[in-house]
């Protein structure tokens, strides 16, 4: 059966729209076509959503890839510290073994205070390691049967079994010489793999929710905007704007993470500046909806003042009409009354009269 040339036809412009309407389409709109706002806004909530969900995707994607690849480099560090620096060590059955009668302390460039004890079992002892680290940014402590680690992004330590840790990877036994080759080499795939997916996953419930938080915000403050404009739009519409308008800083966010990746670099209030950008979005958008309507309010308030002229003239020309005809009336009577008259004085008989 043979479709119908116009059905197809018709087909072939929707799906030519979906392309003209898709996500890095969007995106592009979002960030330099800010009169596209409401044309977006009103393709509904669930799109609004779907969009957010991509981008928050990818920005989880960036953010994960970007920590694995840290870790992979801080993993190479912690391999080459072990090969220049550390003692002959074994690890079997949970315990770790270092060749040193003595505890060792050092202070690395890259990792902060490192102390490595593995003959203690005193939980004083340890607790004084952990205040000693307590105000350092960063700090390794190694034990026989654990290791403790505080960096600037945690509040206090994090201690890590292992038993627990090794058995994740498979390992149940090591020296030196292994360790190092290990932590070089391509085994540490598979273990960078499933960080890579815990990570994600977490990255993208915490964007989600945070974002979701921002837009709100955004939102609220669009939406009182509309009010103080006199504007009516529905906060669905107002919220689906500032999914949009979200799109920059998540955009610049990108940017800033995979730059943070080979460059240490901070930008102080970045949550701030996040916000900011986006309500100054939502704002002009609304302040363009405001224009246009406008706009088209003068259109329409044109078009009713041509209405109102055209009628006026049609109510004077059927006037005008009324007034002719009853003239044509007026005449034929008077021009019958006359031929009547002119007939009674020639002394003619009225037509059809039998007298």
């Amino acid at each position: 059966m043979k479709k119908d040339p116009q059905i197809k036809e018709e087909n072939d412009k929707v799906e030519n729209n979906e392309i003209k309407k898709g996500f890095f389409k969007k995106v592009w709109y979002s960030i330099d076509k800010i009169e596209k706002y409401s044309e977006l806004s009103a393709e509904g909530f669930g799109r609004a959503i779907k969009y957010l969900g991509i981008l928050i995707i990818i920005l989880a994607i960036i953010s994960s890839v970007v920590t694995v690849y840290n870790t992979s480099l801080e993993v190479k560090k912690i391999a080459e510290y072990i090969n220049e620096k550390s003692p002959e060590l074994t690890y079997s059955d949970g315990i770790l073994q270092i060749d040193s009668p003595e505890v060792i302390t050092d202070d690395s460039s890259n990792f902060g205070k490192i102390i490595i004890d593995t003959k203690t079992d005193s939980e004083e002892q340890i607790n004084q390691y952990k205040e000693k680290v307590n105000e350092e940014e960063n700090a390794i402590i190694i034990l026989k049967d654990k290791l403790i680690l505080k960096d600037i992004g945690t509040n206090g330590t994090s201690e890590y079994n292992y038993k627990e840790l090794f058995k994740e990877v498979g390992i149940t036994e090591f020296n030196k010489q292994q360790l190092v080759e290990y932590l070089k080499g391509s085994n540490m795939m598979p273990l960078y793999l499933n960080l890579f997916l815990v990570l994600f996953i977490y990255a993208f419930v915490i964007y989600f929710i945070n974002t979701v938080f921002y837009i709100i915000a955004i939102s609220v403050v669009g939406y009182l905007v509309t009010l103080i404009l006199k504007l009516k739009i529905r906060y669905v519409a107002v919220f689906n704007m500032a999914v949009y308008a979200i799109t920059l800083p998540t955009v610049l966010n990108m940017l800033y993470l995979i730059v943070n990746a080979f460059y240490r670099y901070t930008i102080s209030y970045f949550d701030v500046m996040y916000i900011l950008v986006a309500s100054i979005y939502m704002i002009a958008a609304i302040f363009l909806l405001k224009s246009e309507f406008n706009k088209k309010q003068g259109e329409v308030q044109k078009i009713v003042e041509v209405e109102k002229e055209v009628k006026e003239e049609m109510k004077e020309k059927q006037e005008e009409k009324k007034e002719e005809k009853q003239e044509n009336k007026d005449t034929k009577k008077k021009n019958k009354k006359e031929k009547t008259k002119d007939d009674n004085e020639n002394g003619q008989e009225p037509e059809g009269s039998n007298a």
